[in-house]
């Protein structure tokens, strides 16, 4: 199937994936509290579901590569989150939550690492195409978390168990509209070299900066909402903002192609962390102006959206195509899965239930601060991984 007719399946699919991300990622931590857990257990709860992260992909993206076999492994993994994301039904402590959202987290790490790697496969490789597509997820991210704030305001935080079961069963159907892949490709010749490629010392520096900078996001991901209700904003006036971040995250991904034409990843992956600096920095002292708040959010476009694509780009360029899909998953099982288990187990301690918001937000900052010096020092070309192992 041509690349122009496989978009549309591949927008629809990105929208509905991160769709259920705009419910789940904001409010996650309104509906913790309102279960009534403590800003220790929850960010416990978060560092055990994201840890499930680090794992899961691998798993997947082996299977994915021993059956060529990608939308069957999005399929079984959707339909099987559906299952643990029940449990957010029941009302009956921490430890069936933990279980249940375990469980759903690592069923949901079957679907982006296949979706990106299939995405790029229809795309013929190409960044500003797939950029575009990916813009998609964006746009449903921003819808549903402007969804819901309004539906806070009405029934609480427990609007979050059905109207994210809602958008997980659409992201199932949206996959079986995809069209058949097979990714039969043979890995006899590279499989030995991947687990050096994993000590090659650019990726390692690569990927401790990618590591710190998702660590850094730990907090907003994590409490922001909380941090938005304590400072006095409404549940509307918090999605407002949220919004502002995604649709500067959308306008970036559109643009994305342009921007990376013929500039280094290197130089714009450093702008990029600095960017990030700034942000944390700006929401850990002046929170409480709306207008610099909005203006934080705004440089999503540079700390997420544009960084995500450099990062992609790496990860395209610097594994060999045999070895993409395990590429893919390592990096999502070691920045998303440990730096987001780690960032948000560092926050819950930090957090003291509000009382370290602005220390804990400073401290994402100084993270950044790292990862931006790490950036600094990565080469301006990206060399072929088979002659850098």
């Amino acid at each position: 199937m041509s690349a122009v007719s496989a978009r549309p399946a591949l927008m629809l699919a990105y929208f509905t994936y991160f769709g259920v991300l705009g419910v789940f990622v904001p409010y996650f931590g309104l509906f913790l509290d309102g279960r009534g857990l403590d800003s220790a257990e929850i960010g416990l709860l978060l560092a055990i579901v994201t840890g499930s992260r680090i794992i899961g992909p691998n798993i997947w993206a082996a299977l994915s590569e021993r059956t060529g076999k990608p939308l069957l492994i999005m399929r079984t993994g959707a339909f099987l989150a559906i299952l643990g994301w029940c449990s957010s039904f029941a009302n009956i402590g921490f430890w069936p939550l933990l279980i249940g959202f375990t469980l759903f987290s690592f069923f949901w790490t079957a679907i982006l690492p296949q979706l990106e790697v299939s995405a790029f496969h229809f795309l013929n490789d190409d960044t500003q195409a797939y950029s575009r597509v990916r813009s998609f997820g964006s746009v449903g991210y921003i819808v549903l978390v402007m969804f819901g704030g309004w539906l806070f305001e009405l029934f609480g935080s427990e609007f979050l168990p059905v109207s994210a079961l809602l958008f997980l069963m659409l992201l199932l159907v949206s996959l079986f509209l995809l069209p058949a892949v097979s990714l039969n490709l043979n890995t006899k010749n590279v499989t030995e070299r991947f687990t050096d490629l994993l000590k090659n010392p650019l990726l390692l520096r690569f990927m401790c900066a990618a590591l710190l900078i998702q660590m850094s996001f730990a907090p907003f991901y994590g409490f922001f909402t909380l941090y938005s209700r304590d400072i006095g904003y409404s549940g509307t006036e918090t999605g407002l903002f949220i919004g502002v971040a995604v649709a500067a995250e959308i306008v970036a991904f559109y643009f994305a192609g342009k921007i990376m034409r013929n500039r280094s990843y290197k130089v714009l992956l450093s702008i990029c962390y600095g960017l990030t600096v700034l942000r944390w920095t700006l929401v850990a002292t002046v929170a409480d102006n709306a207008w610099l708040l909005a203006f934080s959010m705004m440089l999503h476009a540079g700390s997420f959206a544009i960084a995500h694509c450099c990062a992609m780009q790496f990860i395209q360029q610097f594994f060999p195509k045999q070895l993409r899909s395990r590429g893919q998953a390592f990096y999502a099982g070691i920045i998303y899965g440990g730096g987001g288990a780690i960032g948000a187990y560092m926050s819950g301690l930090l957090w003291q239930d509000g009382a370290g918001s602005s220390f804990t937000f400073l401290a994402a900052a100084g993270l950044a601060l790292v990862a931006t010096i790490l950036a600094v020092t990565l080469p301006k070309v990206i060399p072929n991984a088979i002659t850098t192992s």
